[in-house]
């Protein structure tokens, strides 16, 4: 099992590493790791989201209950719960609580979860990373966006009142692609497999590509082990699975479904919270080191969650 855990973080943390080891080396300087950033936010991540999204089963996901709410609903309040107490308790600006918000809410499913979901669940586990899927990239992003915008005028061009900032957001093709993804499900119409494939060779670069960028910002930035990081990564990667737990608990899952919603919520930090910090120029180097210690951290909190609920 441990092998699993090390075969699905490790190539997360060696791509970060090998960033790393370029900046280290003089190959690479924060306007290239701005720029690798720009292509994956515009064009990579936007095209993956399109492929992953439109492959979903409109009615898997519509007879999944419990199961479904328990995802849905607790990925959205850990959201909301970590900004309120980023922005309100620690005084944070919106920008920076938005950004922990988001390392909070955003478990890596698509990347991390894919391989040991799959392992552990087999075919059932499409539906977890279905659903973790649609709820970050149909329901927090445009969220994201929307309070970036407010906060960040001059690199979001968000001018103007909540209406501006609403029309900024859903200018942005990382919001536009998931959307244009979940309506052509609910059309249930397939996507054509030369559309599929296409859209698949860049989108896979997504996930490579936001790591080494974060690793190029490791290295000219130093890692930072603060407080504000030690809260995101002790909350992402113990208390929100914990958190689903008990909720899976109290719905009264049974054992096969209350493994696989705790073990979603297992998950370390995504990078697209380092995407969106190189762009806005803030939080840089506490998002980085975010992912990074949540991933370390992932191969011993996961391990120990799946012995527990075993």
């Amino acid at each position: 099992m441990l092998e699993t855990i090390c075969g699905a973080v490790f190539p997360v943390v060696l791509s970060m590493a090998l960033g790393y080891l370029g900046a280290a080396c003089g190959m690479f300087n924060r306007d290239q790791a701005t720029a690798l950033n720009r292509m994956v936010l515009k064009f990579a991540l936007p095209m993956d989201l399109f492929v992953g999204i439109s492959k979903i089963d409109r009615q898997q996901i519509l007879n999944s209950g419990s199961f479904a709410t328990i995802i849905i609903g607790w990925m959205i309040i850990s959201f909301l719960l970590t900004y309120g107490l980023s922005r309100f308790v620690f005084k944070r600006s919106v920008s920076l609580s938005t950004l922990q918000a988001l390392a909070v809410g955003n478990p890596s499913v698509p990347f991390v979860g894919s391989a040991v979901l799959g392992f552990l669940f087999g075919e059932k586990s499409a539906l977890a990373v279905s659903l973790a899927s649609l709820t970050i990239n149909v329901v927090l992003i445009p969220v994201v966006f929307f309070l970036l915008a407010s906060d960040n005028r001059e690199t979001l061009g968000g001018e103007g009142g909540w209406t501006s900032h609403l029309k900024q957001a859903f200018k942005q093709p990382v919001v536009l692609a998931p959307l244009l993804a979940f309506f052509w499900v609910l059309v249930g119409v397939p996507v054509p497999k030369l559309l599929d494939t296409s859209l698949t060779m860049l989108g896979k670069t997504t996930g490579g590509t936001a790591m080494f960028s974060a690793g190029i910002l490791l290295c000219l930035m130093k890692p930072v082990l603060n407080r504000m990081v030690i809260t995101s990564v002790a909350i992402r990667n113990v208390v929100v699975p914990l958190g689903a737990w008990g909720l899976a608990l109290a719905a009264h899952l049974s054992p096969f479904y209350l493994r696989e919603a705790v073990l979603t919520f297992a998950m370390p930090s995504a990078s697209v919270i380092v995407i969106l910090s190189s762009q806005i120029r803030k939080g840089e180097r506490e998002a980085a080191s975010t992912v990074f210690f949540s991933t370390i951290a992932a191969v011993f909190s996961m391990g120990a969650l799946i012995a527990l609920t075993s």
